[in-house]
């Protein structure tokens, strides 16, 4: 058997279209071994997967045509002979490599390519055995190579599979801390929010303790004022109507309290340097004569009536002025003016604050009611 068909053979015995080498008969006296045409018409051997059937239909038809195999890669140079032996054809080193063939598959597919490739002319005798040895180094270094490979895929597919997943963790990781980050944000500005609304709530409510002592000072100021208006208030009420006893006791009272608002002097005791040291000797000494049953003239009457309304006028200037420092406290302070800051002023129109007309024409124009001033005379109008 010539080399030639002996790789014709095996490839196709590989491929499972003739029996084995050990069905084979060689007769010394036919020469090279032939194939019965009996053992050709055996049943072909368990048929090999799709791809592997398509593949090595194709080599077998093409090396019966005699036309090269897309699958034999040329060989750079033939191995030299060892130990005298023949020189062998280098194994293959690139093969096509169709999907879906598993590592044996590749395994069976060198191996039927490296017998076709040493069914070739050679230099030397080669025997069966090395045949074989070719076709089963190649099958060896095909498997482990596909298997290598598939090793590899599968270690690639589970590193991408485990960065996949690690990449997962991260992204979800980074978002977890992404919300967490906005919960916080939101709960912060929550928080601010109450806390302003707190305090615009509470800017909102009276301070009680801030108007309290607030009010308590500015009530002291005014004490000389309130004092003046009450002693005023006397003077006014005695100069109305026809005179009397009491009421130049009245008048007189309300005329020492607007020369010295801090005096104690009472109505039914006399008064001294002691308890009216404000008011001079000799306002006193009419004061103590009327205690005794002694009475106003009529032009001391008048005298005293016009002054006490000139002696007013300043204190209620003066208690204007206080209460308009005492309501720009109250103001800076957020407090409400009206609570902290009570006017003490007398209403227009009352005895200590009375309407000013020229005349009795004046006064019926204005058409209003309560005390006034009609020609420097006091009256009180009504409806």
């Amino acid at each position: 058997m010539s080399n030639g068909d002996f790789g014709r053979l095996e490839f196709l015995r590989r491929l499972g279209r003739l029996p084995s080498q050990a069905q084979m008969v060689q007769q010394p006296s036919m020469g090279p071994a032939r194939v019965p045409p009996s053992i050709m018409r055996q049943p072909s051997a368990p048929a090999l997967s799709p791809s592997m059937q398509r593949l090595a239909d194709l080599n077998a038809a093409r090396y019966v045509a005699g036309v090269p195999s897309p699958y034999r890669m040329p060989s750079p140079a033939a191995q030299p002979a060892v130990d005298g032996g023949p020189q062998l054809p280098p194994p293959p080193t690139q093969m096509a490599r169709p999907a879906g063939l598993t590592p044996m598959d590749r395994a069976g597919l060198a191996a039927g390519i490296a017998g076709l490739q040493y069914a070739g002319p050679q230099t030397q005798p080669t025997s069966f055995a090395q045949g074989l040895g070719v076709m089963g180094q190649a099958a060896m270094e095909a498997f482990d190579v596909a298997e290598q490979r598939e090793e590899e895929r599968a270690a690639a597919k589970a590193e991408a599979e485990r960065q996949r997943r690690a990449d997962e963790a991260i992204a979800k990781y980074r978002q977890a801390q992404l919300d967490l980050k906005r919960e916080e944000i939101r709960a912060d500005a929550a928080a601010a929010k109450a806390q302003a609304d707190a305090e615009a709530a509470k800017a909102l409510l009276p301070d009680v303790k801030g108007e309290s002592t607030l009010r308590r000072e500015y009530d002291q100021q005014s004490k000389s004022f309130v004092n003046a208006r009450i002693g005023f208030e006397k003077l006014q009420e005695a100069s109305l109507g026809d005179p009397s006893a009491a009421k130049d006791l009245s008048l007189i009272f309300g005329y020492m309290k607007l020369l010295d608002p801090t005096s104690v002097v009472r109505e039914s005791e006399q008064a001294s340097a002691s308890n009216a040291a404000g008011v001079p000797e000799r306002i006193r000494n009419i004061w103590n004569r009327l205690l005794t049953g002694e009475r106003l003239t009529p032009e001391q009457r008048l005298d005293f009536i016009s002054s006490g309304r000139r002696l007013f006028l300043p204190y209620i200037a003066d208690q204007t002025e206080r209460e308009k420092f005492y309501s720009g406290l109250a103001e800076e302070y957020n407090f409400k003016a009206a609570r902290a800051v009570p006017t003490k002023l007398p209403e227009k129109g009352s005895r200590t604050n009375p309407y000013i007309y020229a005349n009795e024409a004046e006064a019926e124009a204005a058409g209003l009611t309560g005390f006034a001033y009609i020609g420097g005379r006091f009256v009180e109008i009504t409806e």
